[in-house]
């Protein structure tokens, strides 16, 4: 199981560690101990911080799941018969972990990685201990374990009640009046501490969550998704089942190893390759988003050409920003594949809430990024990967006091401390900003103006209206300008873009899209004679072709997407082709 989640999942680990804070402060164990179950959320992000190396991460997490197995064999007695009956638990908590998708940037749960397999562990080695303890003390050890563990571990100390509950019925030593009165003290126990905690400690968490929390929460807005709580109940029910089926003594036969085994493995194989998601769009977007962190433009538009799928307008706008910063975008926009997939899941997110804000950022709006990174981490929780953007924000716009507070948090962080040090020192050296390579073009590409106002979540739509109303005197901005004119289709703003593009390039070719664009608006207005143009011939000769197939396809009464496909071969990696039949509405919630 290791072996796979590295090897399949190398990217999607390092982007759970992203979304993931751990803090070596007294003061960031005590946020996370104002809720029940605090403690294993506190341990879980400990644990989680190290899939930086995803390798260590994983490990770890297999050398947890192997206890794991071993508390449940020697808990419950599980013979060799039927030995992999303990995988079940195992495979429950990596689908739990595997087929989130989209849901990793929406969890409020700490250390949600780690969280599922630490709490089944201490439920299960609570249960031993009640087992193996001398008959007085055991309901006394019951009671204790959930008045101690409930503020620990939440939800997993009610489910350890449970446990210790069941198996109390099959111990030889205790008889059913004994077993009655832990069942009770139990049942009451459980059902008054989670009680008691809401009223007298933890007043941030809702009445309707107390006997749930610790438990991951699968809600957007107003609408649930118990759906995703499978793998939990599975969990429970098998712990559950395994704790009625105990016996102190079991009779070993030879040859143990039948097939009851060999069928549990294979079931449990069938069912974690049905439902690992498996979305090629949002393991590339994840890819992707690796390479623009590393500055890896050659490969963000590697990814971006490979998909034989439609892509997202993520996956769309950063293969943008790579051809922006190569230089070719006017050459090469619609070489690669264009569309508007939307995001696999039962909810509709919205991209400003993964890769937003990181495109606002490239796109030299950092107040907007830094907006949403304030607004993210008060509702869904403080990440690194938000912490490091509002650190770059800061650092661009020359707010240093706001940048050293972010960097002086990521100091107190395992593995995010070089990276820190690193921008501390342009703290002290703002020349350092000008210098940088990330941050040089984004310097570039801010808008004298400073402001900030509503952009409803809808990055890309926001973005082509502010850079299509930007006026500059920079070149790499005011090519921006003229590629959001052309995407808005307003041919009076794009002359006014085109004419100053042309202004500033004086001396330089105009790369071949924007000559279609020309070509295709100056014969479709009376008011511009575009017949002058220096245009390439090529460029003439293709505009010219594709409206008269155009003019003849509408001639026979078809309708734009029955054109599509017969337009498609010729003119796909036009402009042309764009402005008819290119007509993304990014979804926001």
């Amino acid at each position: 199981m290791g072996v796979v989640l590295v090897c399949a999942e190398y990217n999607y680990l390092l982007r759970v560690e992203e979304q993931n804070l751990f803090l070596n402060t007294p003061l960031f164990f005590q946020q996370c101990m104002v809720v029940p179950g605090g403690f294993l959320s506190w341990a879980g992000a400990f644990l989680t911080q190290l899939l930086y190396h995803p390798t260590l991460g994983v490990s770890v997490l297999c050398l947890l799941w192997a206890l794991l197995v071993f508390l449940v064999h020697r808990t419950f007695h599980v013979s060799s018969r039927w030995m992999s009956v303990a995988l079940i638990p195992v495979a429950m908590l990596l689908l739990a972990d595997v087929f989130l998708g989209y849901w990793i940037y929406y969890l409020k749960l700490r250390g949600f990685f780690f969280v599922g397999t630490l709490g089944t562990l201490s439920a299960v080695a609570l249960t031993l201990v009640y087992r193996v303890l001398p008959r007085w003390c055991r309901t006394v050890f019951l009671v204790a374990a959930i008045v101690c563990c409930y503020p620990l571990m939440g939800f997993y100390a009610l489910l350890a009640a449970l446990l210790m509950a069941v198996v109390g019925w099959h111990l030889s030593d205790y008889g059913k009046w004994r077993s009655t009165v832990d069942t009770l003290v139990a049942l009451l126990t459980a059902a008054v501490v989670p009680l008691l905690c809401y009223r007298f400690c933890y007043h941030q968490t809702p009445m309707v969550n107390v006997y749930w929390t610790a438990l991951p929460i699968f809600r957007f807005r107003q609408e649930s998704f118990p759906a995703y709580h499978i793998p939990t109940l599975v969990i429970v029910l098998t712990l559950t089942l395994l704790a009625f089926c105990y016996r102190v003594k079991r009779a070993e036969t030879p040859g143990a190893m039948a097939w009851p085994n060999w069928l549990i493995t294979i079931v449990l194989a069938a069912v974690l390759a049905l439902f690992w998601y498996k979305d090629g769009n949002f393991h590339r977007e994840i890819a992707m988003r690796r390479m623009v962190d590393q500055l890896d433009w050659d490969g963000v538009l590697r990814l971006a050409g490979e998909t034989k799928e439609e892509p997202t307008r993520d996956i769309w706008m950063m293969k943008n920003i790579a051809l922006t910063r190569k230089g070719t975008i006017g050459e090469e926009m619609y070489r690669y594949p264009n569309g508007a997939q939307p995001a696999k899941s039962p909810f509709t997110p919205s991209l400003v809430h993964w890769d937003g804000k990181m495109l606002y950022y490239h796109y030299g709006i950092p107040n907007y990024c830094y907006r949403w990174c304030m607004e993210d981490g008060v509702e869904y929780g403080w990440s690194v990967e938000k912490l490091k953007l509002m650190a770059k924000c800061s650092l661009v716009n020359g707010e240093m006091e706001a940048a050293q507070k972010y960097i002086s948090t990521l100091k107190k962080t395992l593995f995010h401390r070089r990276w820190a040090l690193r921008y501390e020192e342009y703290i002290h050296n703002p020349r350092l900003v000008v210098e940088d390579e990330e941050m040089l073009p984004i310097l570039h590409l801010r808008s004298e103006e400073n402001y900030l106002s509503g952009d409803e979540a809808q990055t890309e739509r926001f973005l082509i209206e502010h850079l299509a109303g930007t006026e500059s005197q920079d070149p790499m901005l005011q090519e921006q300008a003229l590629i959001a004119a052309m995407l808005v289709r307003d041919p009076n703003l794009f002359w006014l873009r085109f004419y100053q593009y042309t202004e500033l390039h004086k001396s330089e070719r105009v790369p071949t899209l924007y000559q279609q664009a020309a070509c295709l608006y100056g014969g479709m207005s009376s008011t511009v004679d575009a017949s002058k143009m220096p245009f390439d011939k090529k460029v003439v000769e293709s505009c010219r072709a594709f409206m008269d197939d155009f003019k003849s396809y509408r001639d026979q009464g078809m309708a734009l997407e029955s054109i599509k496909p017969f337009m498609r071969q010729r003119f796909e990696n036009t402009y042309y082709f764009d402005y008819f039949f290119n007509h993304y509405q990014e979804v926001a919630y």
